[in-house]
């Protein structure tokens, strides 16, 4: 298995490490769960830019990769939901559209092509787990000295606005994946 390929397997390791971060409390654990959170989307970045520059790019990280991406943002959404931060219909829409993308990459998978991640999925990743990195530096903020009450009207306020704003950006993706591989979806 090469660099990158172990990189992402390693993002999959953090999902649990993460969870147990958020949920178990602890001094400082919302700055443990930032920590985590920040390694394993910068091992996002860092596997594709080894990838691509040392020109092993495998249908095992085209695939897998985007998998564990979303592994890892809805490990930090489930988070967020449990703590009454997220709405359930976002969450949702965007778990709609990750099945949708994955059928489309398994039926392609099934003509021997494979569908990579695109410029607009890139984005909504991005967006993705910079909505919820946020959220959780407010958290780690709040657990120290600051005020409580501030901490969680402000996650409210951002919230309500960064969650709608992906997922609206996240079901644009999906309707942009399913016009792509609409040659996969209809009958014949």
């Amino acid at each position: 298995m090469n660099l990158p390929n172990k990189i992402t397997v390693f993002r999959f390791c953090c999902v649990p490490v993460l969870m147990a971060c958020a949920l178990i409390e602890f001094p400082y654990h919302w700055v443990a769960a930032l920590i985590v959170y920040f390694v394993a989307c910068m091992s996002d970045k860092a596997d594709g830019i080894i990838a691509r520059r040392q020109g092993i790019v495998t249908d095992f990280g085209k695939l897998m990769d985007p998998l564990s991406d979303k592994t890892l943002v809805f490990a930090a959404y489930i988070i967020l939901v449990n703590m009454g931060w997220h709405t359930d219909i976002v969450l949702v829409l965007m778990l709609a559209r990750e099945f949708l993308v994955a059928g489309i990459r398994m039926a392609a998978a099934t003509t021997g092509e494979v569908i990579a991640a695109n410029a607009f999925g890139k984005a909504k990743t991005f967006l993705q787990m910079s909505t919820t990195g946020i959220t959780f530096l407010i958290l780690a903020i709040g657990e120290g000295p600051a005020d409580i009450d501030m901490t969680t009207q402000w996650l409210n306020i951002y919230c309500a606005i960064a969650f709608w704003t992906v997922g609206i950006i996240t079901v644009l993706s999906g309707i942009i994946y399913a016009k792509d591989g609409w040659h996969l979806i209809k009958t014949k």
